[in-house]
């Protein structure tokens, strides 16, 4: 059962431009879920639309799945004053995910909330919603909210009890860091009587992908240390903390920033940045059945504020507070204002944004080249 939450002071659009079939689909399958969950809803969305095109060879991004979608109907069903939209609306507050923010759309005339994920800092808007606290450059303009947790999650079978049995990666196989696929490692593993598991997907292979991250109920203990650069981790969001919390297993995680941001005690997760140290927490968490369940039961505690409702509760925070005084600001411009100052400004920010997207891509292949190096 999804918490109900109060109305925004105003209307709040979702803008989602797709082909023309996409969109049908998505209305269509919004249109006959209108009794489901929010979460039923949302797995059904991601079943159909993630691997559905025309040319059936591929499907809507993650990217407008997880930001405009996945929020929409989260809290469309709180009962908030939300709508889904195919074109940013003059004059109200429009909601968009960062690939659908481009000079092209003309949005001047719009107040435009850009999501940033592991992309370039969002010039061409207003206010800007950030999944990692070290993307809050403007306190007044940028936003910290969780991602949302993974939909549909299945928590791990507590018939298991204290058992050390599989250690799960979930995620892109390709981004698991390079010395956990290692014989020694997996020979390690198999004297503690552990099994690493994780989903070995690729790009041409679209129906394994995500098709068993969701389900933890034969997860014993959750690896997550990417083989990501530190340049990306920068804007990497908690999702692998915050679903191991949901799931009810201990964590061992790399030394990320977002991992590092929520973390309040050493219950939260185990930090490990090797083979060896990854081993030696599992001989505690095995040899410690009391330190296993601790761990669990902290993390029960720490999900109340990520779990759905938590990020609804932070979305409808953020939009009814700061994005409204900024809207209520910005109404309250003068004429020539609105009629000349914000083309003016549109076009000088379209520079601002094509600029960083190019600092964020060449980042990017540097520190990639420099980590391949290493």
């Amino acid at each position: 059962m999804t918490l109900p939450l109060e109305q925004l002071p105003y209307p709040v659009y979702f803008v989602c431009h797709l082909p023309k079939e996409s969109e049908n689909l998505l209305r269509k399958v919004i249109h006959e879920g209108a009794s489901s969950t929010a979460e039923d809803l949302i797995d059904q969305l991601y079943e159909v639309l993630r691997l559905w095109s025309p040319d059936h060879r591929a499907g809507i991004g993650t990217d407008i799945l997880n930001w405009p979608i996945q929020t929409y109907v989260q809290l469309m069903k709180r009962g908030l004053n939300v709508e889904l939209v195919s074109r940013y609306v003059p004059g109200q507050i429009c909601v968009a995910a960062y690939e659908q923010i481009s000079p092209k759309k003309l949005a001047f005339n719009s107040f435009v909330v850009a999501c940033q994920y592991d992309r370039g800092r969002p010039e061409l808007c207003n206010h800007r919603i950030v999944q990692n606290q070290l993307n809050v450059i403007d306190v007044n303009t940028d936003h910290f909210v969780p991602h949302w947790p993974q939909p549909n999650l299945i928590c791990r079978d507590h018939n298991r009890g204290n058992r050390l049995e599989t250690l799960a990666y979930k995620g892109r196989f390709r981004n698991l860091a390079d010395s956990f696929k290692q014989s020694d490692f997996i020979k390690a593993l198999e004297q503690l009587g552990t099994t690493l598991i994780a989903d070995k997907n690729t790009k041409t292979d679209l129906k394994q992908v995500w098709v068993n991250w969701h389900d933890y109920s034969q997860v014993d203990v959750v690896l997550a240390v990417r083989n990501n650069n530190p340049f990306l981790l920068k804007f990497k969001p908690a999702s692998k903390l915050i679903n191991a919390w949901l799931a009810g297993c201990p964590a061992l995680l790399g030394p990320e920033p977002a991992y590092q941001q929520l973390r309040k005690s050493d219950l939260d997760y185990i930090e490990v940045q090797s083979p060896e140290d990854a081993i030696s927490a599992l001989k505690r968490l095995k040899s410690e059945p009391g330190y296993y369940q601790a761990i669990v039961e902290n993390g029960w505690q720490r999900m109340r504020e990520y779990d759905a409702d938590g990020v609804a509760k932070f979305w409808r925070d953020v939009l009814a507070g700061p994005i409204t005084e900024g809207y209520k600001s910005w109404q309250k411009q003068s004429l020539l204002g609105k009629v000349i100052g914000r083309p003016i400004w549109y076009a000088q920010q379209a520079q601002y944004h094509k600029q960083q997207r190019f600092l964020f891509n060449t980042n990017r292949e540097v520190n990639s080249l420099s980590t391949n190096q290493e």
